[in-house]
């Protein structure tokens, strides 16, 4: 697909006072970040030993790297001296491995944790440390799109079966980390960025006659 129109349509957004009480929109103002060359989508893709799976891999080049988007806006990549990073936001451990395999395709729990009132305390660092990195591996394979808040974040599979998909973590609230669907199947990245059935454009004015009604309410299903 192409994502024409799409920045002019967010900076419209962002001149309307309206808009700004959309849940998120203080965090990106409806401003994305700037537009990724093809050189540095390929040298992010060497890096991370991953192929970005389109059409988010075509938004990164045609829209931008990140800012205005679900949530408190698109988290995404940027350089840190010679080398690429994935801004995770606040979750734990914040580092993305592509490399691994997203194996799920059905809703999941992290394992449980243990008792730590029947473990030594001086045992309690070291094992939080341990268990912090065994949940962060079960979402190794998915990049964290966006922070929904509360600890929640949609990922995009990279690495995996359900490549291409949007999945919720909820684990935050023990709501567990399961796949989004709507109508047509899979939620894929184009329609979980453009397809909401009501959104920010609806609420502060009716499109013209003939534009396409996209959506813009960016709020948790």
């Amino acid at each position: 697909m192409t994502w024409g129109g799409v920045r002019e349509r967010l900076a419209r957004l962002a001149k309307r006072r309206a808009a700004r009480s959309v849940f998120g929109a203080t965090a990106h103002g409806f401003r994305p970040a700037p537009p990724l060359s093809e050189r540095d989508v390929e040298a992010i893709e060497e890096q991370f030993g991953a192929l970005l799976p389109e059409p988010y891999r075509s938004f990164l080049v045609e829209v931008g790297a990140g800012g205005a988007g679900p949530g408190y806006g698109l988290l995404g990549f940027g350089r840190s001296g010679r080398r690429w990073e994935f801004a995770a936001g606040d979750r734990r451990g914040a580092s993305v491995d592509l490399r691994a395999e997203f194996p799920h395709r059905e809703l999941f729990h992290h394992a449980e944790w243990p008792d730590f009132t029947k473990i030594p305390q001086e045992r309690w660092p070291q094992l939080s440390r341990s268990l912090d990195a065994r949940d962060e591996a079960d979402t190794h394979g998915t990049l964290p799109l966006s922070h929904q808040g509360c600890g929640h974040y949609d990922l995009l599979v990279v690495t995996g079966p359900d490549r291409g998909a949007l999945w919720f973590d909820g684990e935050a609230s023990d709501g567990g980390i399961g796949p989004q669907a709507d109508g047509h199947g899979r939620m894929t990245f184009d329609r979980w960025y453009l397809g909401r059935p009501a959104g920010v454009e609806a609420a502060v004015g009716r499109p013209r006659p003939g534009s396409r009604r996209t959506a813009w309410s960016w709020s948790r299903r």
